[in-house]
């Protein structure tokens, strides 16, 4: 952990990390193995969107608990030679064995990333106790800040609450939490528990915004870690995320409400409605990639492909945006 000591690892996150940390998806080639230089390609390019000044690897996105143990450790190792030292890189190490979660976060550190995301288990009996026990037998085995994960959605089946996240503060190398949740409030409690001690980020614009108005103590941090929306409700002739962040830098927060509203118009559409039931639909949105000029290549099972009715109608939207040609 050469950029920073386990004791200043809180500091370097809030003073180092600063826009959108965007979520990256993971290409396969048609016999359903990784497509390395797709991947390089996805990294050029993601880099390249206003906006975006690191990388979030293996979120839900990029579908980590779909590869093997070996293949995520080459998913970031192509990640990072990709990235080559020119933005941070958040990387993901999430598992339901905390044996596995230092492996990995040990292999990401030696290979140059600059934190590493746990979620709690997403598996199996949780208590608080054991949660908490999980957190620290990885945290005292890893040189490296870790970035607990905090949602309300369904799908990972534990709420890692503000009381919990404060119970993690004698971790020492416990850098942040992500807290996306639907609604202001819970992000907010967070932000009054712990915000003073540990960056309390977000992936959602209109979260981060109203912690900016809400807590004038500039405890919201700058930066919003694992957000797919830059890659879906921009483009070269409307970077709404990028002069959305650059507003909020520049603490022009009525810019950045306006920004928010165009924001969360198209994303609504896109992705939000699902979260609203609970879910990612990964399937969906890694087709979407496609048409804004990623390389996708499918999914692997479990995850199906989106309806031919659902890939029409988000397809639609992009095109009344004005964000894809009409012929995609």
């Amino acid at each position: 952990m050469a950029r920073y000591t386990r004791s200043e690892a809180r500091d370097w996150v809030r003073k180092n990390l600063r826009g959108y940390f965007t979520v990256l998806y993971t290409p396969f080639l048609p016999d359903g193995e990784i497509d390395a230089a797709g991947l390089r390609a996805n990294v050029a390019r993601t880099l390249a969107l206003p906006g975006v000044r690191g990388l979030s690897v293996h979120s839900i996105h990029q579908e980590f608990w779909t590869l093997t143990d070996t293949e995520r450790k080459r998913v970031v190792d192509i990640v990072l030679e990709a990235v080559g030292g020119t933005a941070p890189v958040v990387v993901g190490c999430s598992d339901t064995s905390a044996r596995t979660v230092v492996d990995l976060a040990r292999h990401a550190a030696a290979a140059g990333a600059d934190a590493v995301m746990v979620w709690p288990p997403f598996y199996g009996p949780r208590t608080p106790d054991g949660v908490r026990a999980f957190y620290e037998y990885v945290a005292e085995r890893i040189d490296i800040g870790m970035i607990a994960y905090s949602t309300t959605l369904a799908e990972l089946g534990y709420y890692l609450s503000p009381e919990q996240v404060e119970a993690l503060l004698p971790i020492e190398n416990l850098c942040a939490v992500q807290n996306t949740t639907p609604d202001f409030p819970s992000y907010a409690a967070m932000l009054e528990r712990v915000g003073d001690k540990i960056c309390v980020t977000t992936s959602l614009e209109e979260t981060m915004l109203s912690g900016k108005l809400a807590f004038a103590d500039g405890r919201t941090p700058d930066f919003l870690l694992g957000s797919s929306r830059p890659l879906f409700v921009q483009n070269a002739a409307e970077p709404r995320c990028g002069r959305f962040i650059e507003a909020v830098f520049a603490k022009d927060y009525a810019t950045a409400a306006k920004e928010v509203r165009g924001i969360v118009e198209i994303a609504g559409k896109l992705q939000s409605r699902y979260f609203a039931r609970g879910f990612h639909h990964i399937a969906l949105s890694k087709a979407l990639t496609g048409l804004m000029g990623m390389a996708s290549g499918g999914t692997r099972p479990p995850l199906g492909s989106p309806s031919a009715e659902e890939l029409a109608e988000c397809t639609a939207i992009l095109v009344a945006a004005g964000l894809v040609s009409p012929c995609a």
